[in-house]
């Protein structure tokens, strides 16, 4: 059935919008009008009022409201506000799909996921569409719009929320785009004036949370005009609510005491208000800011100031669009002043050397600049950036101005769905706006170009290209914006140093062929498709049968890690022969050295220390222990043996192709238990195996090896005797458990600080306290953070013991629950940074660890080795948090 209507939804970070083309009103006219749709919403508990945009807020209360009155109450309870769930849905440093939301909530609090809350405002937009008569949402074709920098992850996520909203006939549609086509409907007749062959656009996009620049270039013969889209930014994590928190700090500044939580959310909504009024209105001298007190000083503790509209100009001109050459470059500070609320902002706020950044990138001029996002609704923004680009290239660019910067993207969506399904109109093309590449370390192979189109279909056949049947396969997806020379097939070697390169989270498949439980080589081509809907589809054909298996993202792992070329080699001899000793020892052949002797011949084999075997190695020698665990059953010191190295080889547990399908290969040989149980040395063995591997084990699988422990650890009253060694790895496996429930995190912690006030804390506990505590974890979530308040209680208690035994040991433990990170959210109260401080400094080794606390010590293998509690194995690299 063709649909009646054809919809627009731009689902931004601050504001929702729905426009519509009704298919009734085509006809002779050039183009049907676009409407957009006032959208019902509570002002109150049980009063409505309709407004043209939907506040991309919800909040938590008796009911769940969405809109204008979840924004206004959520700056009273943050603890039950949700927003900017755009931001993260493109957040690779939480897990994208858990229940991580409200933000500033307990655990217990936190009930949504970014895909639940996006989903939450599409059905509210949904719902306001079948209110207003013209049938349900899901019946028509919508265009729903994201950033041009979302990364594949987040458009997977944004489709899997439109979907749960009951929205089926979608496509996906670049915001810039969708602002250039909202001025082409607007300016029908003006386009065909002002547009010139060779003619480059920029657009300009700033909203609530994110930056984008688009280039589109003219294409002009006499009336036939085309567009193709040319070059587009990267990711950036930058808007209006930057300029928000800004004024709010300057606010707190003036004010002269340190806010909560709640007074902070109050103040930064009454900040974004008096911005758009200042910036907007020059007889506005100044906005009067009220912060109400805490607890039964509501009144009485109430503060006040103002802000001043030279402040509010200075900090929007000078902080966020200050003049500046075309060779400046973003500030590349390791942390940003922006992350209060969670997110990875970017830590230059500065537009403007984005902007020169992205020019000289894309080695482009333009001609003429379109302006689109909330943030560039005054004027005299809008005028800073025009004016900053005329002096940059000698000419001022023209502006195309675009009627109501709110409601823009929402109507070049409608404009484009009318378009794509009738043909009437113009169209950007351009198709894919980066190039991918498929790999493991530094050498990939181009699988999609950039520029690839809608629906075309890529197929890469490399010769003697074979993946492992009947066993997970895990590829690294990459992506560049700015490299056009690659095709298909090309294998390249990315340099240490590609800035344009992005790291996107794992392709996974399990390939079922054949035989069960049998490794089978299976010849294959890898396919790749651009979508209908706007994403990318990427596949293994089998060249032998009909089989295709689809690669699917893994977002549900932080994506921290990547495998790259190893820092130590070991020669193909070597390692064969370590394989021919694990398989002699594990299958009982005659000639087999003593289990005893075992890693010391391994090491005399690769010539190398064990904790030096590089990553490669290792997962090679896991794969035969895995294949050969029977044997373990043979003694006691077998078991032992098997236990120790395998999960010598298998840690972290994490970070190389096929990792998953290695860790539940163990965990299904050891889900039987011990063969040996009654020896203290097998049941010491397990529990390092399983603190190794942690990061390699689910949430799940990690309380069910918890609640193993508990009885133990979290003894009520008298605890069970337990061999002290036992005991040690006990515990240092329970630490090691970063997804576990923070409440449970929690009392471990609390029963190790016993220990430690009685005296009775050895020196592996106190870095499992700080493994507990730490503000920065390993491999999980930034979620799964314990909140600041436990932090804090355990680091003072820490240094109010006095001098404890051993100094060095309890010293770490509290710089690494103390490390600052820069969020309000994880790191602990300036009193306790204070406390601590001063205890570190009377320190013989003040200068580490006051680097550590500062979060000043580089995030390599050595200090996340100290994290992990063993050396990790070479080749294991980490990126940056962004």
């Amino acid at each position: 059935m063709e649909p009646a209507y054809f919809i627009g939804i731009d689902l931004g970070t601050t504001n929702s919008a729905l426009a519509f083309v009704d298919s009734a009103e085509a006809g002779a006219a050039d183009f049907p009008p676009i409407h957009t749709l006032p959208v019902p919403q509570a002002a109150a508990p049980g009063r409505e009022e309709t407004l043209r945009t939907l506040p991309s807020f919800l909040f938590l209360g008796e009911q769940t409201f969405v809109g204008a009155y979840a924004r206004e109450q959520g700056a009273l309870v943050p603890t039950r506000s949700v927003h900017s769930a755009k931001s993260w849905l493109s957040n690779p440093n939480v897990d994208r799909t858990a229940k991580i939301l409200p933000w500033d909530a307990l655990e217990s609090g936190r009930v949504l996921s970014p895909v639940d809350v996006s989903a939450r405002v599409i059905s509210h937009l949904g719902t306001a569409w079948e209110k207003s008569g013209r049938g349900a949402l899901g019946e028509q074709e919508v265009v729903l719009t994201v950033p041009a920098s979302f990364d594949e992850e987040a458009r997977e996520l944004t489709v899997e929320a439109a979907r749960a909203a009951g929205v089926e006939r979608l496509t996906l549609l670049e915001e810039p785009a969708a602002a250039f086509y909202s001025w082409i409907a607007n300016h029908l007749a003006q386009s065909r004036k002002s547009l010139f062959d060779g003619q480059t656009v920029l657009v300009c996009d700033v909203g609530g949370g994110t930056s984008d620049f688009t280039l589109i270039r003219v294409a002009r013969q006499g009336d036939r005009i085309d567009f193709t889209r040319t070059a587009v930014g990267r990711h950036l994590l930058l808007g209006g609510d930057n300029l928000d928190l800004t004024l709010a700090w300057l606010v707190e500044s003036k004010l002269g005491k340190p806010l909560s939580v709640r007074q902070r959310s109050g103040l930064r909504r009454q900040c974004a208000a008096a911005k758009e009024r200042l910036l907007s209105d020059a007889s506005l001298k100044s906005v009067e800011i009220t912060v109400l007190g805490g607890g039964s000083s509501i009144v009485g503790g109430t503060l006040r100031t103002e802000i001043l509209r030279e402040e509010a100009l200075e900090l929007a001109l000078e902080g966020f669009l200050p003049v500046c050459g075309p060779a400046a470059r973003p500030g590349d500070e390791d942390r940003s002043l922006f992350q209060e609320v969670g997110l990875p902002y970017v830590s230059d706020p500065a537009v403007t050397r984005h902007l020169a950044a992205f020019l000289a990138g894309a080695g482009a001029q333009p001609d003429a600049i379109l302006f689109n996002g909330g943030f560039f609704i005054p004027e005299i923004l809008r005028d800073r950036v025009a004016d900053v680009l005329g002096d940059w290239y000698g000419r001022r660019p023209a502006v195309f101005d675009n009627h109501d910067l709110d409601l823009a993207v929402a109507v070049g969506a409608a404009y484009y769905s009318y378009v794509r399904s009738t043909g009437a109109g113009l169209m950007v093309r351009g198709g894919l706006p980066r190039t991918y590449f498929l790999g493991a370390g530094l050498r990939s192979v181009c699988l999609v170009p950039r520029g690839a189109e809608e629906g075309q279909t890529i197929e890469v056949d490399l010769p003697d290209m074979n993946l492992v049947a009947n066993k997970a396969v895990s590829f690294r997806l990459y992506s560049a914006l700015n490299r056009t020379g690659d095709q298909p097939g090309d294998v390249v070697e990315f340099g240490a140093q590609e800035e344009d390169l992005h790291a996107h989270a794992p392709l996974n498949a399990v390939i079922r062929f054949g035989k069960p439980g049998g490794e089978q080589l299976v010849p294959v081509k890898l396919g790749a498709r651009l979508t209908e809907v706007g994403t990318l589809e990427i596949w293994c054909q089998s060249k032998i049968s009909e089989h295709r298996w689809r690669l699917e993202f893994e977002l549900r792992k932080q994506a921290a890690q990547e495998t790259a070329r190893a820092a130590t080699v070991v020669s193909e001899e070597a390692l064969r022969k370590a394989e021919a000793l694990l398989q002699g020892v594990f299958s009982g052949a005659p000639d087999a050295v003593p289990p005893e002797e075992l890693p010391g011949r391994l090491e005399q084999t690769l010539a190398l220390g064990r904790t030096a075997w590089p990553l490669d190695a290792i997962r090679r020698l896991a794969d035969v222990l895995l294949e050969r665990a029977g044997g373990r059953r043979g003694t006691a010191a077998l078991e032992a043996r098997w236990l120790n190295l395998c999960g010598l080889c298998l840690r972290p547990g994490f970070g190389y192709p096929g990792d998953d399908y290695r860790i539940e290969q163990a965990r299904r040989i050891l889900s039987a238990g011990l063969a040996f149980a009654s020896q203290v040395q097998n049941e010491i063995e397990a529990w390092i195996f399983w603190g190794r591997v942690a990061g390699g084990l689910n949430r799940a699988q990690q309380i069910e090896l918890f609640q193993r422990l508990a009885p133990t650890l979290l003894a009520r009253g008298k605890p069970p005797r337990v061999n002290s060694s036992l005991l040690c790895e006990m515990w240092r496996a329970a630490a090691s458990f970063e997804l576990l429930p923070l409440h449970s995190k929690t009392e471990l912690g609390e029963a190790l600080l016993a220990r430690a006030r009685k005296g009775d804390a050895r020196e592996s506990e106190y870095w499992c306290l700080a493994r507990l505590g730490a503000r920065d974890l390993f491999y999980g979530p930034i979620n799964q953070v314990l909140p600041p308040a436990t932090a804090a209680r355990w680091a003072e208690a820490l240094v109010s013991i006095g001098k404890l035994p051993p100094p060095a040991a309890a010293l770490e433990a509290v710089a690494l629950i103390a490390r600052r990170t820069g969020q309000v959210n994880r790191d602990l109260p300036g009193a306790t940074l204070t406390l601590i401080r001063r205890r570190l400094e009377e320190s013989d080794r003040s200068e580490k660890l006051l680097a550590l606390l500062e979060g000043a010590s580089a995030r390599d293998l050595a200090s996340l080795g100290r994290v992990f509690g063993e050396e990790l194995p070479s080749g294991l690299v980490f990126r940056a948090q962004e």
